[in-house]
Parts: structure tokens; sequence; C-alpha cells
């Protein structure tokens, strides 16, 4: 059995579905508010961004935790970790990749967090499988 095969059991499978849902809804609250910061209110994009992040924060954790990965694990370590990774996100993907992406390639501050998001999906499902909520 190859490692990739052993990768896409059933219950991977079945996390990685839940995790996409629980994202595609995240990122639906996440991007509807960031419009209505940026567009509306008339924010700077990045610090619309980061507020926005921040305040999906805690829906995504308790639903990724309880929901995706049923996860039953020390919470107090889980959320130091998903905290810390939280961080990394928000200065990595909501600053730079969000400034690269319309600063220096020139897309719309409207269509950017769509590419950012992206990014982010890929490794936070591994380390949120691997590390975070490991059972």
């Amino acid at each position: 059995m190859t490692k990739f095969s052993t990768w896409l059991k059933t219950e991977t499978a079945k996390q990685l579905i839940k995790y996409l849902i629980t994202g595609f809804t995240a990122f639906g609250i996440e991007y509807s508010l960031y419009v209505i910061l940026y567009k509306w209110v008339g924010l700077y994009y990045i610090l619309a961004s980061m507020i926005v992040y921040a305040l999906v924060f805690w829906f995504s954790f308790f639903v990724n935790r309880i929901w995706s990965f049923k996860s039953t694990g020390d919470v107090k370590k889980q959320l130091m970790q998903y905290g810390l990774l939280f961080f990394f996100n928000l200065i990595v993907s909501n600053i730079f990749l969000m400034k690269f992406l319309t600063d220096v390639i020139g897309i719309s501050a409207l269509l950017s967090p769509f590419l950012k998001m992206a990014c982010v999906v890929c490794w936070n499902f591994l380390i949120y499988k691997y590390i975070i909520y490991k059972k």
C-alpha cells in the first residue's frame, strides 16, 4: 500500500470533506465580513482581512475540532497549537500574501482573498490532521 493510498483512507477522506465544508463556510463568513469592512466601511484591505480572520478563529477552531476531526484531545493544548497556526497564517497569508497578490501582482483586493485562502487550505489540513487534532 502506498503512502498516498494510506493517507486517503476512508477516515481521512471524510475528514477532508468535512474540513472543506467547514472551510468554505468559514470563508463565506470571513469574505462577507471582509467586503463589509473593506468596501462599505472603507478599512484598509489588510486591516479588514486581519479583523475578519480573527473573528472567524473561534468558529473554525471548534467546528473543526468537534465535527471535522472529532477530536477528544486536550482542548487547551489544541487551542494553543491552533493559536500559533492562526498567528502564522495571520502574518503569512493575511499580511504578506495579500500584500503580494494585491500590491505587487495587481490582483483586486476583492479577489486576492480567494487566492490567499487556496494556499492556506492546503497546509492547514495537514497541520490539523497530523498535529493539532491528531488522535
